[in-house]
């Protein structure tokens, strides 16, 4: 058995993610093309529940899997880790089953609540993929429990990629049929992938359940019972299932809220689809790429973290904490740059030829919700480390309470923006932004009031803020020197390679990282028996 370091799991699982949202951008441009921006938001009506209800089933648990049987394996207990495996798969497994049925047979009231009851064949197609989808949390959980990301890089590949060739094939197929049934191939395929990545995933694991061979050790933990298993998965599961669902609540409400509110704020039906599609279909997916470089990070915080905190090693633990935070901004700030100076042609690029003028002007609604929709990258990826941190130092309803708060004021800002026709869907990026403002600030206080964060304001501060405003000037002006010489494409690889040189090299020149932190960074990540 392999496991990884903390940086070499973050790569690992950035890699995957990284892969699996290009793939995902590359799927939905041509699906685009396919179902047009109101086939879009048909599509995207039924995924917000769909989010919504595995979160609730598997999220919680996954980190609760995660969580113990990192410790469980610090402590050398084997008959726990594969316990709490065990005992985790029957409980998303009985409670997915049930929801898969329930979406069937709530189809129809559903789909008539959103305001467009096509949506209830989707409902039916992305039914069984809710029992696919709990149960490769739970495995991926264990997986990374162990500290071995490899299997979560695998899984993420073969589910894009199948979602890809059956998502479009089967699109294409129904389509003549209508849109209607093209949303429904679409969806269908991406019940499809995650049957066959189960399917991947579950073939991996037996595989490693041959080859691996446990140390002969004594356990540091007593022998749990199936009840006491299922105790503690329930009991941590809970708070951070609960702060896992306000994510997908804000997607779900959206989907309830945002059509309603434009049309009667003066937008036609399809008009107001058709934004819900942009911001939605384009504009999240978009965000969501650099997003999920973040996310890996965040990932390999919690087994991370959670055995130094189990060993209350304090020092280590704020340690870790300040340099993650810190890595989580560098990281995120030349994304920012890039999308809010390249939005134009970022849109240009990728969706020129799905989008039209004949109801609103889709492509400047979609490059200046995309610009102001760029700043809430830095705010997502702080959110999800700070999430991360409390949930390894078993802080993991303070997250919740957080996003709660945030999302009463969301909802108060969106209808305050989105109700104003100039405003319209560029108010749902607006009320994003007051969302994770506030959601941020509740989590950094708490994380100070249990560990003592080790940072230099200069450090943390003021010189990646400096090395962002240069390297921003210097893109602006890249740009409009090469933006009418040089082919979409060719000149915007090249300002992409220097947004990361200029930064990387400022970041460097401006000392960034102390001296631990460059001894961290310098580490050889060796693979550990």
């Amino acid at each position: 058995m392999k496991k990884q370091s903390f940086l070499i799991g973050a790569i690992i699982l950035a890699a995957g993610g990284v892969f699996a949202k290009i793939v995902g951008a590359f799927y939905k441009i041509p699906l685009t093309n396919i179902l047009g921006t109101n086939g879009m938001g048909l599509y995207y009506l039924v995924f917000p529940l769909y989010s919504l209800v595995l979160v609730l089933i598997s999220s919680g648990t996954s980190l609760a899997v995660v969580r113990f049987v990192s410790i469980e394996k610090k402590a050398h207990n084997q008959y726990n880790q594969k316990l709490i495996f065990k005992v985790a798969l029957i409980y998303v497994f009985v409670l997915s089953l049930i929801f898969s049925g329930l979406f069937v047979l709530l189809r129809y009231p559903l789909s008539l609540l959103q305001g467009n009851v096509n949506a209830s064949f989707s409902y039916v197609a992305i039914a069984p993929a809710i029992v696919f989808a709990s149960v490769i949390a739970v495995i991926r959980g264990y997986f990374q429990g162990q500290q071995n990301m490899m299997p979560t890089l695998y899984n993420n590949l073969a589910e894009q990629i199948i979602k890809l060739i059956c998502g479009l094939v089967l699109a294409n197929l129904f389509l003549k049929r209508g849109v209607t049934y093209a949303v429904f191939g679409a969806v269908l395929g991406v019940t499809i992938s995650e049957f066959f990545a189960l399917i991947f995933l579950t073939i991996h694991y037996f595989i490693f359940k041959k080859r691996y061979i446990y140390k002969i050790d004594v356990p540091k933990t007593k022998n749990l019972t199936f009840v006491e298993a299922l105790k503690k998965i329930v009991y941590y599961a809970y708070p951070a299932t609960l702060g896992a669902l306000v994510t997908p609540i804000t997607s779900f409400l959206d989907s309830f809220m945002i059509i309603n509110i434009l049309t009667n704020a003066g937008f036609s039906s399809l008009q107001a689809t058709n934004l819900y599609g942009i911001s939605n279909g384009i504009v999240n997916t978009l965000i969501s790429l650099p997003v999920v470089i973040c996310s890996a990070i965040a990932t390999a915080i919690v087994p991370n973290l959670s055995g130094l905190f189990a060993k209350n090693n304090e020092s280590e633990v704020s340690f870790k904490s300040s340099f993650f935070i810190k890595i989580t901004w560098l990281i995120a700030i030349p994304y920012f740059l890039m999308f809010l100076i390249f939005s134009p042609d970022i849109i240009t690029m990728l969706y020129k030829n799905g989008l039209s003028d004949l109801v609103i002007n889709e492509y400047v609604f979609a490059y200046k919700l995309l610009m102001i929709s760029s700043v809430s990258i830095l705010y997502y990826a702080f959110l999800q480390t700070f999430t991360s941190i409390l949930q390894s130092i078993n802080k993991p309803l303070i997250p919740f309470i957080g996003l709660s708060v945030a999302l009463i004021i969301r909802i108060g800002l969106l209808y305050l923006f989105v109700s104003n026709p100039n405003i319209n869907i560029f108010g749902v990026a607006l009320s994003n932004i007051g969302f994770l403002s506030v959601a941020i600030l509740i989590n950094l206080v708490a994380i100070k009031k249990y560990i003592k964060l080790n940072y230099n304001f200069y450090k943390l501060i003021i010189a990646p803020i400096s090395a962002g405003i240069i390297t921003g000037i210097v893109l602006y002006f890249l740009r409009l020197a090469l933006m009418n010489v040089l082919n979409v494409w060719i000149y915007a690889i090249i300002c992409g390679l220097v947004c990361i040189t200029c930064f990387v090299g400022l970041i460097v020149l401006f000392k960034c990282f102390s001296k631990q932190e460059v001894n961290m960074l310098k580490r050889k990540n060796k693979l550990k028996v």
